[in-house]
This record gives structure tokens, sequence and C-alpha cells, in this order.
């Protein structure tokens, strides 16, 4: 198993390093949004110089709090508002530049995709002095910082999920949170993860997680310059990380064959930008490593613990991989922005990519740097996109495969894809419909799908045991904002219906079923106002359970669905080579 007491301990060492080089203390207070600026005092970019950049950051709900003093003192004893110095780092303009739309644009967008943000403006007005320039004005709201997670069900312990922490510790854009999990028959489960979005005050992110499993351990360290934007120059990698786990292939609620799987793996590389913002090339290079240790013997796993499993369709059939490659990437991109509104969210700002974009990725391994397998790795993804101010439509499609030169033969094979259609017949109706696949072929580690998945699944399926080797979803809803009671958080209601189904494939256990599917009502939140953070409760009934299935599912979950790329199913995720990106674009 991974070293997971190491992680543990050098997890707490970094977080105490950070935590003491962030300590210095700023301010604290409740900071409340400015009086709203006119819109006819507003000017165009246009290359006068910037004499100003002028920072106005808020606390989620401050507008209603301030009116309660007492309450605005608590909320700012637990809240640290993100500091004014941390969001003007992220800005693509600076004092004395010349004023640039394409930048500030950027700068917006950059700083409205912080998982701490809720919402950012960056607006240009005339400058107070004479000499015929402007100021940046900046206006930012900060997301829920608080990260609360519990789950509870009938039995002793009564509760089997708690997760604390902090999403934007000391307003510095730093996340460090902690969870607990009841094991049941096996041992209780615990981990932490911190993530600094900001490192030394550049544009860089690292993150260390690990967690001991009621089932396994896994643990990760992450240093990245993100491809934030197609102005910047380079990008860049370096990881390690190790997971070991079962793979699990469901015989009922409370029995399922598996097979442990460990992973570790390593990646190093960067890119570089080649030609224009929004019609570029990026070309780049990384060293990357895997290593994957399938079991031999298959175990039962049931509520009492392991069992032997005498069947014969897991023994033996999967075999151990050390590969080591070198690898080149390559992408095209012809991409703008459109901003538009309660698309992917109730009343949040988005960006929705529109265009095209391309991007490659073509690995050899190589015995030198220690690969025991003779092969050649490819993955591409493409993206369109478009959208007019009630009207858009998201194309995603990702695939990769692995040839064995030894057996001459390819394998891994893996594929997703998304189409998303959105409708506003009003300012406050939205209805989106989607058609998602999933697929896997020749896999050499275990693996499969479900229409249990949070993400790829039909909601009112969360106890199917079925597994299948390819799936298809369809997806439709209607959405309606209704309000914002007291000005603390956007609510709406809506409908939805789903239908999907499984392919048996070539994974062991494998079933094809018939289309199951489910329909239902959803009641929505955001909190602040106009987060893109959106909380829903969904009640689905199953149409067409199957024997012994539940008819009636309550699911409660939380998600930025506002981001460039749309959502990864879980099931594709975990299985995906462990060091390469699933687009160039989003890489490093």
């Amino acid at each position: 198993m991974p070293a997971w007491p190491r992680a543990a301990r050098a997890a707490v060492l970094l977080v105490a390093v950070f935590v003491a080089r962030r300590g210095a203390a700023q301010d604290t207070t409740l900071a409340a949004h400015p009086p709203a600026t006119p819109s006819d005092s507003i000017v165009a970019c246009a290359g006068q110089r910037i004499d100003s950049i002028i920072v106005h950051t808020s606390a989620p709900t401050a507008a209603i709090l301030r009116r309660v003093p007492i309450v605005a003192h608590m909320v700012a004893a637990v809240h640290t508002t993100t500091h004014r110095e941390l969001i003007r780092r992220f800005l693509l303009l600076h004092v004395g530049d010349r004023c640039d739309d394409l930048r500030r644009t950027e700068s917006e967008r950059i700083i409205r995709e912080q998982p701490f943000i809720a919402d950012a403006d960056v607006r240009v007005l005339p400058s107070t002095s004479s000499s015929g320039g402007v100021m940046l004005d900046v206006e930012t709201s900060d997301e829920v910082a608080a990260v609360v997670g519990v789950s509870a069900s009938a039995g002793i312990p009564p509760l089997r999920v708690i997760r604390l922490g902090d999403a934007n510790l000391s307003g510095e854009g730093i996340y460090l949170a902690g969870d607990w999990r009841d094991g049941g028959a096996f041992r209780d489960g615990f981990g932490g993860r911190f993530s600094d979005n900001q490192l030394f005050g550049r544009p860089y992110t690292f993150t260390l997680d690990g967690h001991q499993d009621p089932l396994g351990d896994s643990w990760q360290v992450n240093a990245t310059h993100p491809f934030y934007t197609d102005i910047q120059r380079i990008a860049w990698r370096a990881r390690a990380g190790a997971r070991d786990g079962y793979v699990q292939y469901s015989i009922d609620e409370n029995t399922a064959h598996a097979l442990r799987l460990a992973r570790n793996f390593f990646d190093v590389g960067g890119i570089i930008r080649v030609g224009p913002p929004g019609r570029l090339s990026l070309f780049g290079a990384s060293i990357s490593g895997n290593d994957e240790r399938p079991a031999a013997l298959p175990v039962l796993i049931t509520d009492n613990g392991f069992a032997p499993d005498t069947s014969s369709a897991l023994l033996g059939r999967f075999e151990t991989h050390r590969i080591a490659r070198v690898n080149t990437l390559w992408g095209v991109r012809d991409i703008g922005y459109a901003r538009v509104r309660g698309f992917d969210a109730l009343t949040a700002t988005q960006d929705l990519p529109v265009g095209f974009e391309l991007g490659t990725l073509f690995g050899r391994s190589l015995s030198v740097l220690g690969s025991r397998d003779d092969d050649i790795f490819m993955s591409g993804d493409v993206y369109l996109g478009a959208a007019q101010r009630d009207v858009g439509l998201r194309v995603q499609l990702e695939g990769e495969g692995r040839r064995d030169n030894d057996e001459g033969r390819w394998d891994g094979i893996l594929t997703s894809g998304q189409t998303v259609g959105y409708l506003r017949p009003s300012e406050n109706n939205t209805m989106t419909g989607s058609l998602e696949f999933s697929g896997g072929w020749n896999q050499r580690i275990p693996f499969n799908l479900s229409l249990s998945d949070p993400t790829g699944g039909v909601r009112g399926y969360i106890s199917s045991r079925t597994p299948g080797g390819q799936r298809i979803v369809a997806r439709w809803e209607d959405r309606q904002f209704v309000g914002r009671p007291f000005k603390l958080a956007d609510m709406g209601v809506g409908v939805f219906a789903e239908s999907g189904r499984l392919w048996a494939g070539d994974i062991p256990y494998g079933v094809t079923t018939p289309f199951r599917s489910s329909f239902g009502v959803s009641l929505y939140g955001a909190v602040p106002p106009a987060s893109a953070r959106l909380w829903r409760l969904d009640l689905a009934i199953a149409a067409n359970p199957a024997p012994g299935g539940h008819r009636l599912e309550l699911r409660l979950s939380n998600m930025d669905r506002t981001t460039f790329f749309l959502a990864e199913p879980s099931d594709i995720g975990a299985t995906r080579e462990q060091t390469v990106p699933s687009s160039v674009f989003r890489w490093p």
C-alpha cells in the first residue's frame, strides 16, 4: 500500500508552513459592495493609460448582513474576505499599462473561474487625474468558504461521513479540509486536502491530497502553472501520486466481486503557445510513468468483510504493467467567449466557450526510462461551441487508446462524448437537453460503467448494481428561477426526465439492459446570490427499476457546471491514464 502515514505527516508539515507564511493578519472586516457604478460613467478600454486600479471585495451576502451589525461581526469572525492583493495579482493589466479590452475581459474571466469567487466585474472608469487616463474598478464577491459535509443514516453510528474545512483560508484562496468516513465492517476512512490557488503570489497551484479509505489508500502531490488564458505563453505541470483500492462488480446491494488494483504515477512537462490569442497552437512535451498492478485473485466484498470468490471471471484476467513514456502534445484553437446567464446556473455569469478546438497527445514508451512495456499511446479531444443570448450548443468528444507492440493490438480504448443544448424562452426560464455516451473496450485494468454513477448515470437508479461496458444517457430539464428571498440566495424549481441503458461489452459480468427511465422535480439554490455553485435537491421516480430496485430517490448535490469543459463521468475519469490530461487546453 502507499505510504499513507508519511503522506499525512508531509501534509501537516506543508500546511503548517503555508499557514505560517500566510499568517500575517490583514483586514478581516466584512467588506460590502460599494454603490453600483453608473453605466454612463463607464468608458471603453481603448489604449488609454491606466492611472490606478481599485479593488473591492465582499463576503457572501454582505449586502443584507451589513444591516444587522451583530450578525455581520459573527460572519466576519468565520469568513475572511478575499484579500485585495490576491485579486490584483490575477489581473493581466497593471498601473502604467495601456488599456487593452482583451486583457480586461480575460482578467475578469480568470478571477471569476477561481473556486473561491462567486462573481467578478472589471470596469473601466475615467481617471480622476487630468492625464486623460483611466482607472480599473474591480469588484468581486466571495463564495461561501465553509466546507461542511455530513451523511447520516439509521443504525450505529448514525453519522457515516463528516467533512469540515475552509475553502478560502485567511482570505488567501487556500482550500484546507479534512474528512472521516465510517468503514462498517472495514476500517474507518480519513484524510484531507490542501490546495493553494496562488502559490508564492504567482498564478501557480499547489495541491496535496491524502486519504486512507475503508478499502485502500491514495495520495497525490501536484504543482502546476495552469493554462488560464490564450494570452499567456507557457504552462507547466509536475505531479506524482498513488492509488490502491478495489474495483467492484456488484452482485446485489450487499455483495460484489472485487479485484484489488494499485497504481503509481508521475508526470513532468510543459507547453508553449504559438500564434495570437484566440487563434493559436500549443506545442509541448512531457515525461510520464505509470505502474499498474492488478491482483491475480479476486475476492467477495460483503457487509461482513471479505470472503473467498470462487468464480473464474476475474481470475488472472489482468496483467501488471510498468510504462515510462515521452509524450508530445499539440493543440489548435479558435475560441472566443459568450457572456451568458442562466445556462448552467440560476443567475450566475458564465463565460461559455464558442468556436472550435482540437487537442492531441502522442506517447512512446522507452526502456531507457524503466519501461517494461513496449507501446504507443494516443489521446485526443474535440470541442465545439456556439451561443447567442438565449440559445446555446456545446459538443465535447474525448478518447484514448494504447497499442501493445509486443502483441500487435490496441487496448485501453476509452471514449466519452456529450452534446448539450440550451434554450431560454424567457429571462427566468431555461430548458436544456443533452445526449451523453461513454464506453471502454479491451481495458487492461478492471473497469465497468453503471447507471448509478453520480455524474454519468440516471437519477432514480442510485441503487443500480448492473455493470456494463458502454452507456448512453439522454436528459431533459426545465428550470425556473423564482426569486431571491431576503437577498440571501437564488432559488429555483424545475422538472426533469432522463433515460439510459448499458451494453455488456467485453467486461467481466457485463449486462445489456433495456432503457431505464426516470422523471422528477428539483429544488435549486445558489448561495450567495449569482453564485455559479448550484445546490440541487432532486426527487426522482424510477419508471422501470430492475427487480429489487428502489422506486424513489432523493439526491442532494452541489456543483459548478459553468466551467469551460463539461463534467466527465466519475467512472470514466477513474479509468483514464492517470498522467494524461483529458485535453491539452485543460493542461496542466
